[in-house]
């Protein structure tokens, strides 16, 4: 587990070392709005990497222990980015309405190699190789990242680097398919095998719960990136990848409670130990807050400071809380009850968009700091509430 969690660390570190030295990187060396939509962009990938397909979590559900045919499963990935980018497509255009349309067109390959690194990590994860798992996924996404951000420091369009960053991830992934051996088979066999991915119908509760929780989990930046200011939005980007970097534990450990979940039932008791080595960690993230906020009291927007104070520890509580709530989720879904985990994840999706909004219109980033706060002890609650009712209600 100390392996795993230094392979993950390093994962997440990475990730937030992109955003904060491509911050400080192009601060000054472009303008506000093209940083803003570079920021933006980020995010959406992101959002794009963090939904969840369900194609293979739900097979594994279906039948454990039967392998998975990866080229079908790839296919499903593929048809279910396609299917899902012009959602995105109009969440980003809200969220941004000055982007570029050369910009927009980039939206599917973003979906694709975002869904299909997600079900690549599920897959890695059921066969007990986590670490490897964490990299494809959140590895390729910090490279993606990296791509487009050193190619807008040389001056060139934004467009042009989405375009080579995308594409780059889109080879990355079927490297690995390809590494991995699998064979081809006839076309009838195939297609029957793509057919019984879509045909076990618990992949749509997992996606919509991924999908809800994206909603409710990314409103914050929806908004902020729409009424703040070019500068205020990028502060606030920046103190959130910084803060929610946290979440490497739970994105350790949830999968590890899925799949002990899955395979030891009621028994298992990954879970507890899970929210102990949570509860650890959120205690020492919560003490470097207190000393972040101690000795750099304002949010870095510098045409106009805004402190931190209890608006950044309430943030830190809300990261911390929202980690218990992931490993609860994992555990409702291991269990097979994702219709449970769906209709809590809907409520407080509701809330949260409306605290979001408020926040931002209201506020500003402080606003919605607080927001996240409340927003994570009612998830919290709620996923708690779904966990704890009996089997005959899943």
């Amino acid at each position: 587990m100390g392996g795993r969690a230094a392979f993950t660390a390093g994962a997440y570190v990475t990730a937030a070392a992109v955003v904060v030295l491509t911050f400080f990187a192009l601060k000054g060396r472009i303008d506000a709005r093209t940083l803003q939509a570079l920021l933006g962009y980020f995010f959406i990938a992101s959002m794009a990497a963090g939904l969840e397909p369900g194609t293979i979590k739900a097979a594994a559900l279906k039948h454990p222990g039967v392998a998975v045919d990866v080229r079908a499963a790839m296919a499903a990935s593929v048809i279910k980015g396609l299917a899902a980018s012009p959602i995105l497509a109009v969440v980003w255009r809200f969220a941004d309405p000055h982007i570029d349309a050369t910009v927009l067109i980039w939206t599917p390959g973003l979906c694709v190699a975002g869904f299909a690194a997600t079900d690549l990590r599920v897959l890695f994860d059921l066969e007990g190789r986590h670490a490897t798992a964490i990299w494809i996924k959140q590895g390729a996404l910090a490279a993606g990242l990296a791509i487009v951000a050193v190619l807008v420091w040389l001056r060139a369009p934004l467009a042009t680097g989405i375009a080579v960053s995308t594409l780059a991830r889109l080879a990355f992934v079927g490297a690995v398919v390809a590494a991995r051996g699998t064979r081809g088979c006839e076309a009838a066999a195939f297609s029957a095998r793509l057919t019984g991915l879509f045909a076990e119908r618990r992949w749509i509760e997992l996606a919509a719960a991924s999908l809800v929780a994206a909603i409710s989990g990314s409103a914050d930046r929806v908004f902020g990136l729409r009424y703040l200011s070019a500068e205020a939005w990028a502060g606030y980007y920046l103190l959130y990848e910084v803060f929610s970097k946290f979440w490497f534990v739970p994105y350790l450990l949830a999968p590890i409670v899925f799949a002990r979940r899955l395979a030891d039932g009621p028994t298992a008791r990954f879970p507890r130990e899970a929210r102990r080595l949570t509860a650890a960690a959120g205690a020492l993230f919560a003490l470097a807050v207190v000393g972040v906020v101690a000795g750099a009291p304002l949010l870095p927007i510098p045409a106009r400071p805004v402190p931190l104070g209890l608006p950044a520890l309430a943030f830190a509580a809300a990261v911390v809380t929202s980690s218990f709530t992931q490993l609860r989720i994992a555990q409702c879904q291991g269990a097979g009850a994702s219709r449970r985990v769906l209709a809590a994840m809907s409520l407080s999706a509701v809330v949260a968009a409306t605290l979001f909004y408020a926040g931002a219109r209201g506020f500003g980033a402080p606003g919605l700091m607080i927001a996240w706060l409340v927003k994570s002890a009612l998830e919290l609650a709620l996923v708690t509430v779904a966990a704890r009712l009996p089997p005959r209600v899943a």
